[in-house]
């Protein structure tokens, strides 16, 4: 009987053990990851004005940041700061990940600029070589930068499925990215998206840059980076939502197609230009570009499989 009893109690003994170090690694790891997970604003939705209204030419931009048209987008919240470079190594050391192996998306860091790069940045070799800190070095605090879209999209369906959400990307039959805007996980911000939340969420926001109509308050851009490479993120003011870098640091991905047409036709509701074009939108400025790229309505369009040391990205989910 008491062998019986000490087989019992040592079975027992040994399946708590076993079952609480499962609950304590998978703990362990949720609090791990917790540490890098976006920390997300939430933006009411609302009606507003988008694209450019002025006419005098330090403000007026672009041709393709018009027709001002009116635009309603729907509540969805949108992280705080830029993804850093600290939440991006998470990403790529998940080897497991390749969804979109195929458009290039890769597990590790991006390489340092080579010499092809500095020839066509001159000023920003000269002052890079006096620096102590190399800009490169992905620090954790910095925005992630030299991202293809497609790199960004794949970081969004990744977390989406480590935080058990549904994800939003997946490639059609024609072997093309696609977005589901029902899905409740991760995605980029469209293009009306980005400029509600970057006005604050106000609609009758007149400010130049996201926050303040002076720079320096809320943007890192070339005039007071120096061109020594983008910052640590929320170094500046945030705007009226409490979102930094939406102005400078490093331009933005959005989901959107790009066409400098586009805004002749914008439909009212949740407008996304889903017709191919070739090129995605890009929104914000950086710290290697003009204040006038870094304003609320500026816009570009690059091929989604381009990048460069100025492209980065933040995430939104639906609500």
């Amino acid at each position: 009987m008491k062998h019986t009893d000490t087989k019992i109690n040592y079975n027992t003994k040994q399946y708590f053990m076993k079952h609480s170090l499962i609950i304590i690694i998978v703990l362990l790891s949720f609090s791990v990851f917790g540490q890098t997970k976006p920390e997300m604003i939430l933006v009411k939705g609302g009606t507003f004005q988008m694209g450019n209204p002025h006419t005098d030419k330090n403000r007026k931009g672009d041709d393709d940041e018009r027709p001002v048209h009116k635009v309603k987008v729907g509540k969805f919240e949108i992280s705080k700061y830029e993804i850093t470079v600290k939440q991006y190594k998470e990403f790529i050391a998940d080897k497991s990940y390749d969804e979109f192996a195929r458009f290039g998306v890769l597990h590790s860091l991006p390489p340092k600029p080579d010499s092809t790069w500095w020839q066509g940045h001159p000023d920003s070799e000269l002052y890079w070589k006096g620096q102590m800190n190399k800009w490169w070095g992905w620090n954790d605090n910095f925005p992630m930068f030299h991202v293809t879209w497609y790199q960004a999209v794949a970081y969004c369906n990744w977390l989406s499925q480590k935080t058990g959400l549904e994800k939003c990307y997946s490639i059609n039959s024609e072997g093309s990215v696609v977005c589901d805007y029902s899905k409740n996980g991760y995605r980029l911000p469209t293009e009306a998206e980005w400029e509600f939340a970057a006005r604050g969420g106000k609609s009758n926001n007149t400010n130049q840059f996201s926050g303040s109509n002076n720079f320096n308050e809320v943007a890192w851009i070339d005039d007071n980076t120096l061109l020594r490479g983008p910052k640590p993120v929320g170094t500046k003011k945030a705007n009226e939502l409490g979102i930094h870098d939406m102005s400078g640091n490093v331009w933005e991905w959005c989901n959107d197609y790009y066409s400098p047409y586009y805004y002749k036709n914008s439909p009212e509701d949740n407008p996304i230009n889903e017709r191919p074009t070739g090129y995605r939108v890009i929104r914000g400025g950086s710290w290697h570009y003009k204040v006038g790229y870094a304003t609320l309505t500026t816009r570009d369009g690059p091929k989604p499989g381009f990048t460069n040391y100025n492209y980065g990205f933040r995430v939104v989910r639906k609500k």
